[in-house]
């Protein structure tokens, strides 16, 4: 009997036309929760000034779908990333203590990276940069329970710019994940296109998706990558047993 595989098959359609980008096993950063009180501010204070306008939204979206993309801070809690985020949490807070005690009971998640600021401020400031700029891939799943949660609390899907006062599902969700409007379009019209069928699971393609990662694999030549390529091999090879062409 072949040992079964920890790749889900299940998943592979959902990700069929991902890249595969290889992680860093050697990340020193680790998540932990933290009060709000704790989280200091940056040594030598911000790169740019906030714009209340985006506290408030991101304090609205916080307040209905929680808190998507944990802070950065350093070794000593000082902020490296996140200030318009810690400034939505700050507002929800003062404004709304109870339903801020419902979302962070524990404590606002963080990302802690290794190093002091202080005594290293281009690394800071290129986490900074980093951590602005990048965002985890998030699964369709994801998003589309965050759009229903939105539109519970009045969202709604337009067509075009929003009127004055209409709140817009696709720019809201848009913002809040770091996708384009198209990308967070096309994710949501795949639950409600008429006459759409659901997708089922081609052997076909998954064997060339998966020959496609076992590729990019083999180019990075990371060590830590090698478990990963073995579990492709075994689940290719159940694959090409259902589907032999």
């Amino acid at each position: 009997m072949s040992r079964k595989s920890t790749l889900s098959l299940g998943k592979l359609d959902q990700r069929a036309d991902e890249e595969f980008v290889p992680t860093n096993a050697e990340d020193s950063t680790t998540i932990k929760l933290l009060a709000l009180e704790q989280i200091l501010d940056r040594p030598g204070g911000d790169t740019r000034l906030l714009k209340q306008k985006h506290v408030d939204d991101l304090a609205e979206s916080i307040s209905f779908i929680g808190l998507i993309t944990p802070l950065a801070v350093d070794s000593q809690n000082h902020l490296l990333a996140g200030a318009h985020r810690r400034a939505a949490l700050q507002k929800i807070e003062e404004e709304d203590p109870n339903l801020y005690k419902e979302l962070f009971p524990a404590g606002v998640p963080v990302k802690v990276f290794d190093f002091e600021a202080s005594e290293n401020s281009l690394e800071a400031l290129q986490i900074e940069i980093e951590e602005n700029s990048q965002r985890r891939n998030f699964t369709p799943t994801e998003i589309k329970k965050a759009a229903q949660r939105l539109e519970e609390a009045g969202y709604k899907s337009l067509k075009g710019r929003p009127r004055k006062g209409q709140k817009s599902l696709k720019r809201e969700l848009a913002k809040v994940f770091g996708l384009s409007e198209d990308r967070i379009q096309r994710l949501l019209n795949d639950s409600v296109q008429k006459g759409r069928c659901t997708p089922t699971f081609s052997p076909g393609i998954a064997i060339v998706t998966l020959e496609k990662w076992s590729s990019q694999i083999d180019a990075s030549g990371a060590e830590a990558l090698v478990g990963v390529a073995k579990q492709i091999t075994d689940l290719l090879e159940e694959l090409r047993k259902l589907d032999p062409e």
